[in-house]
């Protein structure tokens, strides 16, 4: 039950950054033309695709539930 909740926990942290994604996206065309804030813009977006691809790669790993001392 606890990973039923981690999962949906995931998918959901995983729809908010696809959606902020897309939005950083579509600023391209209403945003400032400044070169700076395309930069900013440019970095947002790689963080995001970092963060959904480590959110991708969690239920992957193995949890570890017990100590080892």
């Amino acid at each position: 039950m606890a990973a039923d909740n981690k999962d949906d926990e995931i998918a959901h942290r995983r729809a908010i950054l696809r959606a902020t994604l897309q939005r950083i996206v579509l600023l391209r065309e209403t945003g400032p033309k400044s070169a700076a804030w395309h930069r900013a813009r440019v970095k947002t977006m790689w963080r995001l695709q970092q963060q959904l691809a480590a959110d991708t790669a969690a239920p992957a790993q193995p949890e570890h539930t017990h100590d080892r001392s």
